[in-house]
């Protein structure tokens, strides 16, 4: 499963007032053994995810750029974070940090998958599970056109099964599932949208919230519209990140 979130940036600063803003984030600094200081994003009092700065190895945000540009790492969790950074690598895959202990929390390691994302393996002491409460993440996607390639390796890495929809823009969704319960999902992008994993935020209002972040510096790629049993809207922060924010009817 998918449990946890960083947000990747050079500008920490600038995304905490963005985040803080938007959702009402708030922030709680602590040391970790083998990272040093790590930042915190929290809701009421409880973690849900953390600021990092740039990982080596990622691609730049444009050619001119040489700097990583900003975007989410999902945290998928492993049994063993050895085993699976090994099984990334005879997958096609390759690892821009082998594992490492992250103080008492457990190990991790930092992998760039055959289709070029960056993805958190993650080997937590104590899993965290989503609580689906207003302004946490309830959901993550894969954005990429390298759709097969994508699906056929974190089918083998994480035991993932498979399960294709139709969408109405003429792709296909690819809802990625592990004993019974929905992990994640793999699509091509929509337009304006960049490659990689991104979370989803449960908000009170999807319009509200897209309206406000649109007032803060984000692009809205699609406007709040009804899809299945929520109302929904995609958006790239003012860093480029992108970001999904969902409404359940």
């Amino acid at each position: 499963m998918f449990t946890w979130f960083d947000y990747i940036t050079v500008d920490a600063a600038r995304a905490q007032a963005f985040y803080g803003a938007l959702f009402g984030w708030t922030t709680q600094t602590i040391q970790v053994t083998g990272m040093g200081a790590y930042t915190m994003i929290v809701v009421d009092d409880r973690p849900i995810g953390g600021y990092l700065g740039p990982i080596a190895g990622t691609p730049p945000s444009s050619p001119r750029d040489t700097r990583p540009g900003s975007y989410w790492l999902s945290h998928l969790v492993v049994a063993s974070a050895h085993d699976a950074a090994a099984k990334t690598k005879t997958l096609g895959g390759k690892m821009l940090r082998e594992p490492f202990n992250v103080g008492e929390h457990g190990k991790l390691a930092i992998a760039l998958d055959p289709a070029n994302a960056v993805v958190a393996l993650s080997q937590p002491n104590t899993i965290t599970e989503w609580n689906h409460a207003p302004n946490t993440f309830v959901w993550n996607e894969l954005y990429t056109t390298s759709t097969t390639t994508a699906v056929t390796f974190y089918k083998q890495l994480a035991g993932f099964t498979e399960s294709k929809m139709a969408m109405p823009d003429g792709n296909t969704y690819h809802l990625m599932q592990r004993d019974g319960v929905a992990r994640c999902g793999i699509r091509k992008p929509h337009p304006g949208m960049p490659a990689g994993w991104f979370a989803w935020v449960r908000v009170a209002n999807v319009d509200d919230t897209a309206a406000k972040a649109r007032a803060l510096g984000a692009t809205i790629h699609t406007q709040p519209a009804d899809v299945g049993t929520s109302r929904m809207s995609l958006l790239t922060d003012p860093q480029g990140a992108a970001l999904g924010i969902i409404t359940p009817h």
